[in-house]
């Protein structure tokens, strides 16, 4: 998936996902049995901001309209989030 730095849309290379931070969100992911999404840490070496990306993903058997609104609940949360230079994506 072609990802793009949200702060100045430079696109992200391969090289540019931070692998540790990346690896140590998915492992706090799967501590805490959240289930549909996947995160990816990048950063960009343009600008020096950070965008983690949540990939959202439909559960099996989820319905549309229970999609939806896990979607918008997760959205809501990321609205709440505040870090310097760090930018949360919903894909």
């Amino acid at each position: 998936m072609l990802r793009d730095c949200a702060h100045c849309h430079r696109p992200f290379e391969p090289q540019d996902l931070a692998r540790e931070e990346s690896k140590g969100m998915e492992a706090e992911r799967k501590a805490l049995g959240l289930r549909g999404v996947l995160f990816r840490y990048y950063v960009c070496p343009e600008c020096g901001y950070s965008d983690i990306f949540v990939d959202v993903r439909p559960l099996p058997g989820e319905s549309p309209e229970a999609f939806h609104q896990r979607w918008d609940e997760l959205e809501a949360t990321v609205h709440e989030l505040h870090a310097d230079q760090v930018e949360v994506v919903l894909v």
